[in-house]
């Protein structure tokens, strides 16, 4: 149980470095995160079922400008955990995993808001004197610390004590509340595609939306088989662009050339 719990804050602490480590690699995701708890738990199958489903939950759960949605980390670390163990599937994930990834949010801030200006300031003496190498050891390792390491603690515990600590603290959100998890697991999947659509809608994209619902609706073709052609239409696209540009050179060329004539 030991050895499963450190292995559970090595997977939250893979999913944090999305922040400080590796970049926009979105590995943060439940569809990453999941798969891993997986390995972990003992059940790859039923974890990357749980992921899939909470991504499809969370899938317009972003940050945007200084909009803070809750942890993903932890929603994804602990959802897939306690759906694992509970065998409720993304119900379970839902009821219990954002709750407390909301707590584990609200204890970030705190770390924010009261121990991180311990650390910028002593960033700022180094800045002064010029040591850029102990500037940089604070930086990286102070935020990380600081950042991070409370919230791998908070999922660890979380792990370990299992669902009967986590349902302590389940039981302070209402009822209706939890209902209504469930209930919007139904709801949040089409609400982020909405909000996907909302961003890259233009009307040159709308005709290929169209036809790749008639597709799936109608003649019933499988994604991979829709994916297949939407690679085509991309190449038929591209290599007429790139026909069209040389052309417009060519001839771009040619009235330079008659100026110069003239």
């Amino acid at each position: 149980m030991i050895l499963q719990t450190f292995l559970i804050g090595l997977v939250a602490l893979i999913g944090y470095s999305e922040y400080f480590l590796t970049g926009a690699s979105m590995i943060f995701r439940p569809i990453a995160l999941a798969p891993l708890v997986g390995i972990v738990m003992g059940d790859i199958p039923g974890a990357i079922k749980v992921g899939a489903a909470m991504e499809l939950a969370y899938l317009g759960v972003v940050e945007v400008g200084i909009s803070t949605p809750q942890d993903m980390v932890s929603a994804s670390v602990l959802g897939t955990t306690f759906a694992l163990t509970t065998g409720k599937g993304i119900s379970a994930a839902l009821t219990f995993g954002l709750p407390l990834s909301m707590l584990i949010l609200i204890i970030q801030n705190v770390m924010y808001i009261f121990v991180a200006p311990l650390y910028v300031t002593k960033m700022d003496e180094y800045a002064k004197n010029g040591e850029d190498h102990k500037l940089s050891m604070i930086a990286f390792w102070g935020g990380t610390a600081v950042n991070f390491l409370p919230s791998v603690i908070f999922i660890m515990l979380a792990f370990y004590f299992g669902s009967g600590f986590s349902k302590q603290l389940i039981n302070m959100v209402p009822q209706f509340v939890q209902d209504g998890l469930v209930v919007a697991s139904g709801l949040l999947p089409a609400f982020g595609f909405a909000l996907l659509i909302q961003q890259m809608l233009r009307k040159d994209i709308v005709p290929y939306m169209i036809l790749g619902f008639v597709l799936t609706a109608y003649l019933k073709i499988p994604i991979i088989g829709i994916a297949l052609l939407g690679l085509v239409i991309v190449m038929i696209l591209y290599y007429n662009e790139t026909k069209l540009k040389k052309q417009l050179e060519l001839f771009g060329g040619g009235i330079e050339d008659d100026d110069e004539h003239f």
